[in-house]
């Protein structure tokens, strides 16, 4: 994957194809992305899987790094995130299907 927003546009493709990867995502989403994708997070880090229901939508905001009370990750843990990518943020399920809805 080239970047992160190509990493979450096939994710949301996925599930919205996948029932079974879809709750297998919102219950265990670091298991899941490894398994599906490749995709190794450190422990330090946790993934948020968030689904949008009707009449609410979320909307996620980049990581702040003047917020000093976040460590960062070392270069060992940013180099053991298969293709170079890192997922710093929520990633989210949209329940409309993705693009159409922007």
């Amino acid at each position: 994957m080239k970047n992160r927003q190509e990493l979450e546009q096939k994710i949301i493709e996925k599930a919205m194809k996948d029932e079974t990867f879809r709750k297998q995502l919102i219950e265990n989403p670091s298991t899941t992305l490894n398994v599906e994708f490749g995709f190794n997070m450190p422990e330090s880090v946790e993934i948020k899987v968030l689904e949008e229901e009707p009449g609410k939508i979320y909307i996620v905001l980049p990581f702040t790094p003047a917020d000093s009370s976040v460590e960062e990750l070392s270069d060992a843990e940013l180099t053991s995130v298969a293709g170079g990518s890192y997922l710093d943020c929520v990633t989210y399920v949209t329940a409309c299907g993705g693009p159409q809805c922007q």
